[in-house]
């Protein structure tokens, strides 16, 4: 394959991994399903208050030991779309790795555990290592390994520094948890009033308490997160648990995307290997600190 080829590849490859990853940051099976009762075709929902909405969250979110999928992901920046396939493998609070690979050719292979992030750019013959204090600096957050992990299956994210901020209310025929009421922040958005704290908001379905949807607006400086979660289905050996085989992530920020990650196949306790070599001629990436 000739240079032009290659480097098309790698920049296609390389640059949805490094907005994807971005993404993380921002950014659960009840047996005792609930019925929804409709009144003139308006859905009713019994009000439930904050602690027994997170604790039904906690309960409904998706567990595992090991983990191994094949995904396809599509994004949009900016109106310039691409598609790529990953290969991922998860050990639960351990260790997450990636094969990211572009019209069947392997180009970046991606190495994370509680205090590093390894990254490999297999074309161009380069490596990365650092780790999350680097990366939150990088992308102005705090990230860390648990809200990887947690995006990666569809499951919560503790968004919330205070518990007594948080407020459950019912929405579009869906239960949520959130920083600020939705009738509040309607209020303020329509009065060109800023707020001072970011806005979160967690929508649940009602049947089975995964989560459907997670909100984010932060007003200084202006952007806004929304991931939504679909097509749940139970992978084998996952003990009837569901897991949304899709996903859904829209930022706007200095950048506008979207990435859509639909799930091929999930496997569960399978025997894993997490293979990342460093060849000795890979040149370092410099991070500049």
């Amino acid at each position: 394959m000739n240079k032009s080829r290659m480097h098309i590849i790698q920049e296609r490859l390389i640059l949805p991994f490094i907005v994807l990853l971005g993404l993380l940051f921002f950014t659960s099976s009840c047996k005792n399903q609930k019925k929804i009762v409709l009144n003139n075709g308006k859905c009713i929902l019994d009000f439930k208050n904050a602690k027994t909405l997170t604790s039904n969250l906690k309960v409904s979110e998706f567990k595992f030991d090991r983990l191994k999928a094949r995904l396809s992901i599509e994004t949009d920046i900016d109106s310039s779309s691409n598609s790529f396939t990953v290969a991922l493998r998860m050990k639960r609070d351990s260790v997450i790795w990636m094969s990211l690979s572009k019209l069947g050719i392997e180009g970046a292979r991606v190495l994370i555990t509680k205090d590093s992030v390894k990254f490999i750019n297999t074309i161009k013959g380069q490596y990365f290592i650092g780790d999350f204090v680097y990366l939150s600096k990088f992308l102005n957050t705090e990230l860390d390994f648990e809200v990887i992990q947690s995006l990666l299956i569809g499951n919560s994210i503790t968004f919330y520094d205070e518990a007594e901020k948080i407020k459950p209310g019912i929405d579009n025929c869906q239960y949520t948890l959130g920083t600020i009421r939705k009738y509040k922040l309607r209020k303020v958005m329509g009065k060109g009033k800023e707020l001072k704290e970011a806005v979160q908001s967690i929508y649940m379905i009602p049947e089975t308490f995964k989560i459907a949807r997670i909100l984010f607006y932060d007003f200084n400086p202006d952007r806004s997160f929304d991931a939504q979660f679909g097509a749940f289905a139970v992978p084998e050996k996952s003990n009837n648990q569901l897991f949304p085989y899709k996903m859904n992530y829209v930022i706007k920020a200095q950048k506008n995307v979207t990435i859509a990650i639909d799930y091929n196949k999930v496997q569960l306790d399978e025997e894993l290997g997490f293979p990342f070599k460093i060849q000795d001629n890979y040149e370092r990436i410099q991070t500049g600190k």
